[in-house]
């Protein structure tokens, strides 16, 4: 039940961030690039992932070392949501610590695993 809730939680703040950060985009005026290396450089940009690709690894970790071969696809889902639900909240509160983001997906992680 507890799972539940934080799910929800986490999915709420991913849709909070998703729509701010689409509201952001569409009030800014389109990019004008004068070169090819500032084109390149605002591409490198928009996929730095900000820590996202090594807490879900973190989250998956956790899954695969708990349950080893009992994985299952809903596993996955959980790892995304717990690594993408505690960057949007992180988002939103605008704060950018990789090591309590580390923490936090870890701690949710468990919850998920054993809740």
């Amino acid at each position: 039940m507890f799972s539940s809730i934080l799910m929800v939680l986490l999915a709420l703040c991913m849709l909070a961030a998703g729509i701010l950060t689409l509201k952001r985009e569409l009030t800014a005026d389109p990019p004008v690039f004068t070169s090819e290396k500032e084109a390149k450089e605002e591409m490198l940009g928009l996929f730095q992932d900000r820590g996202f690709f090594y807490l879900t690894a973190i989250a998956l970790f956790m899954q695969v070392v708990c349950k080893q071969a009992n994985i299952a696809p809903f596993d996955f889902f959980q790892a995304f949501l717990a690594s993408s639900g505690v960057q949007a909240l992180f988002y939103l509160m605008k704060r950018k610590d990789l090591g309590v983001k580390t923490g936090l997906v870890v701690l949710v992680s468990f919850i998920f695993l054993f809740f």
